[in-house]
């Protein structure tokens, strides 16, 4: 896997002690569109809710693979 050009490795000040691992399975040649929506709509309303977006990552062996992990500060901050 390669993370996406603009993802942002956070400092250690910064880790999450829970971390959730997303993966989605998408419509073959959609992930391009989807990585685009995710960067420009997604991100910021995530950081808002108190998430942080750990990273985004594009499967090379699967093209229509998304993934990307987003931590909290604790499991009930994850509800």
């Amino acid at each position: 896997m390669n993370p996406t050009p603009n993802a942002t490795p956070k400092p250690a000040a910064l880790a999450s002690p829970i971390v959730e691992l997303r993966q989605y399975t998408l419509k073959p040649g959609r992930r391009e569109t989807l990585i685009e929506i995710f960067d420009t709509e997604f991100i910021e309303s995530q950081e808002d809710a108190g998430m942080t977006i750990i990273g985004q990552f594009r499967d090379l062996d699967r093209p229509d693979m998304f993934v990307w992990m987003r931590g909290f500060d604790s499991m009930d901050a994850r509800k």
